[in-house]
């Protein structure tokens, strides 16, 4: 089974601005194995100096389009992925926190670092950490490895 895990990181609402992303990042799984990952920063409040979100979307579209896509709380991505091409048909979804409250529906805790650290899937990776959208990607994708199929 293929499927891209995703994460945005935004701006967030903040004194009344608007919620733009700034990071992307993806981890694209084949057979529940990451087999490539990659990020993308985007021109904002947090990022003045990367590029526009439109002179990049040749290079991610092509990772999101007609692919399963999976990710910790969906409701981010859904919005920014519509808001951006509300003509675009993506996914089918994979909510890994709806998932883990399904297959677990007694854990203390569905936060996506703290359903890492329960199952054994926490990343490392050098320089990176939670709030990270590359590093929640990756533990996204690898919390959807565990919690099996979909």
């Amino acid at each position: 089974m293929e499927f891209v895990a995703l994460d945005f990181e935004t701006t967030g609402y903040e004194n009344g601005g608007t919620n733009e992303p700034w990071q992307l990042g993806v981890a694209l799984v084949d057979n529940f194995e990451i087999v490539e990952t990659r990020e993308w920063f985007f021109n904002s409040s947090v990022r003045p100096e990367a590029p526009q979100l439109s002179e990049q979307w040749d290079e991610f579209f092509p990772y999101l389009s007609g692919r399963r896509l999976v990710a910790h709380n969906i409701a981010t991505e859904r919005t920014v992925l519509t808001r951006l091409a509300p003509l675009t048909k993506w996914g089918p979804w994979v909510d890994t926190l709806r998932l883990a409250k399904a297959k677990y529906p007694r854990l203390p805790s569905y936060a996506l670092g703290d359903l890492c650290a329960t199952f054994g899937c926490v990343p490392v990776m050098e320089n990176r950490t939670w709030h990270d959208a590359l590093y929640d990607a990756v533990a996204c994708a690898r919390l959807a490895a565990i919690l099996g199929t979909f």
